[in-house]
């Protein structure tokens, strides 16, 4: 299964697609980081608050999740090319799993810009706001908590492994639909949908408590230093539970499937 993930890296490493995306992530993380210290300091008006959290990753990393997910799979149903491992003896379990490593660590690759502005950011004596507006990486940089390294750290993994048990589900949308468009318009709408749900609690309050058990809970778009180290245990294991069962649903997906 080894040479599978590496077949399947490099494959999708050398598509322009993860280029134009990783340009889109450290360009739209930039700007973020610009915007956010602008805004903190007075020298750029509160109103473009909104472009700055538009381009914030909680946003971003909804598209770039999505296309990725239609870069390393549907582009495999598109040439066929998903006989070649199977025909080569390789079960679909493996395959799944073998694509969906692959998947975390181009994600984790994807995300990295953001991360690294939030580190300059917290390293600097400088305060950071997007006029109240905060979710995901951006909701750490202007968070006016302080904390250790250990805990900046902490919380940040935890960000990450949100946004990894987040986007899983574009792994099971691309084995299930197949088709690039449909995946990236499937996901959107789910994360606009979850994104209303967390804007208006209150509203969805059953729909809200079901999503409380999930990785899109209204609880951990925001993660930052004042929440207790019961609750981020309580996100991580949420979060590993979900990936658990999404990637068993896309194998029995898969399973069923007839590939033409």
């Amino acid at each position: 299964m080894f040479n599978l993930v590496r077949a399947y890296l490099y494959k999708t490493t050398k598509s322009k697609i993860f280029w134009v995306l990783l340009a889109l992530t450290t360009c739209s993380a930039t700007a973020m980081f610009s915007i956010a210290y602008g805004i903190g300091n007075n020298s750029i008006n509160e109103s473009i608050s909104n472009v700055g959290f538009l381009l914030s990753d909680m946003n971003t990393m909804s598209i770039v999740g999505a296309v990725l997910a239609t870069t390393l799979i549907c582009s495999d149903f598109d040439t066929k090319n998903i006989h070649h491992p199977i025909i080569s003896g390789f079960a679909r379990n493996q395959i799944v799993i073998s694509k969906a490593i692959v998947f975390w660590i181009l994600l984790i690759v994807l995300v990295s810009p953001y991360i690294i502005v939030t580190i300059i950011g917290l390293s600097m004596d400088s305060t950071f706001s997007m006029g109240g507006k905060a979710a995901g990486f951006l909701s750490i940089l202007t968070s006016t908590t302080s904390g250790s390294f250990g805990e900046y750290v902490t919380i940040m993994c935890t960000m990450t492994i949100v946004y990894l048990a987040q986007l899983t589900t574009c792994i099971l949308l691309a084995f299930a639909l197949r088709k690039s468009v449909l995946v990236v318009a499937a996901y959107y709408m789910l994360s606009m949908f979850f994104g209303q749900v967390a804007s208006f609690q209150d509203s969805f309050e059953m729909i809200d408590k079901v999503l409380s058990f999930t990785p899109y809970s209204a609880e951990y778009l925001t993660i930052n230093l004042s929440m207790s180290k019961g609750d981020i245990i309580s996100a991580v294991s949420i979060c590993i539970i979900f990936i658990v069962v999404i990637i068993y649903l896309t194998f029995m997906t898969f399973r069923k499937a007839e590939i033409k």
